[in-house]
């Protein structure tokens, strides 16, 4: 063998006596040199991308399935305060920008540690796209994001850039903290403000006590972005873990997330129902009823089901969204 292996290193090195012994050491600096194996991966990833494969990972790496559904949730209660068609396309515009620019900023952050934790599904770890690339397009989103939020309005621009500020403080700073959850209620509960601010009439008003909706709207709201917080970690824990990622939903593990995510789903309906004057409406009662039924599909599938969770807390806004719409002034003033 060791004969052999002499021969087919002369013959690699074009039969020239004594080269064998320098090609061999080279190959053994080949292996014991990761450093360069590794650039040559990342050298070969860089080559195998082409427009299209970045589209695609930009595409993945946004972080799809939030951006649309806070996008659609946002925009259509923006619809039924009665933004109007331009009112509620602006709408669109603002907070898809603003969504975009949270995922994308969210991967670019989290580059590392996913390669650390062998996340191939990202994209950015797949080689489809470089986190630099990345980046640049979370500040292009934020960018745009800014006079499209404020084209809706003083207020309601403001309040719409102190939610997303609010998404980019938990990617910078707060994902791995015990106050985890801070910057999403703070976020989806700036969202009734942001619809009350933005209606006809009020968007060019600058008297914040004039533009604020109920108290239980806010807080109902923030209850839900708890929720939508455990539910997004909730299928990665323990690889989080695992990371040094230690937030809140880390904290509380994965099996104690499941129990308690039901908790402000069902916190946040039923403030939504009791809470205008008047007693409770039979529609109120019935969408109640349809939240529960969310919330125990995502508990009893969740184990099962990684995406479960997530879409249960979906949908249960999704119905919040109709109470709201079935409920005349709840986020307008009156």
């Amino acid at each position: 063998m060791t004969g052999s292996e002499e021969l087919s290193d002369d013959t690699a090195a074009g039969g020239r006596p004594g080269a064998a012994v320098p090609l061999r050491r080279a190959r053994r600096a080949d292996l014991a040199s990761p450093d360069i194996a590794g650039e040559a991966a990342d050298e070969r990833r860089r080559a195998a991308r082409t427009p299209a494969r970045t589209a695609a990972g930009l595409a993945r790496a946004c972080h799809p399935g939030p951006t649309a559904a806070v996008t659609t949730l946002v925009t259509a209660l923006a619809a039924v305060a009665g933004w109007g068609p331009a009112g509620t396309a602006l709408t669109a515009l603002a907070v898809l920008t603003g969504q975009l620019s949270v995922g994308w900023c969210n991967d670019a952050v989290d580059a590392a540690s996913d390669a650390a934790g062998g996340r191939t599904a990202k994209p950015i770890v797949a080689g489809l796209v470089s986190a630099r690339t990345v980046r640049v397009a979370a500040f292009a989103a934020l960018a745009a994001c800014v006079p499209l939020s404020l084209a809706c309005g003083v207020v309601a621009g403001a309040t719409h850039l102190f939610a997303v500020a609010a998404a980019w403080v938990y990617n910078l700073w707060l994902k791995g903290t015990a106050a985890s959850w801070a910057p999403y209620a703070a976020g989806f509960g700036a969202v009734p403000v942001f619809v009350t601010a933005g209606t006809p009439g009020h968007a060019l008003q600058v008297s914040p006590p004039a533009l604020l909706p109920a108290w239980w709207v806010v807080l109902a709201a923030a209850l839900l972005g708890c929720a939508a917080h455990l539910a997004n970690v909730l299928p990665d824990i323990e690889t989080d873990v695992a990371t040094g990622v230690r937030g809140w939903p880390q904290r509380l593990g994965a099996a104690r997330v499941r129990v308690v995510l039901p908790l402000p789903l069902l916190a946040a309906s039923a403030l939504l129902v009791v809470g205008p004057p008047g007693p409770a409406s039979p529609a109120g009662w019935l969408a109640f009823a349809g939240v529960a039924a969310c919330a125990a599909a995502g508990l009893l599938l969740g184990r099962r089901v990684p995406v479960a969770p997530f879409a249960a807390a979906i949908g249960a806004a999704g119905i919040d969204v109709l109470l709201l719409a079935a409920t005349p002034g709840v986020v307008t003033p009156g």
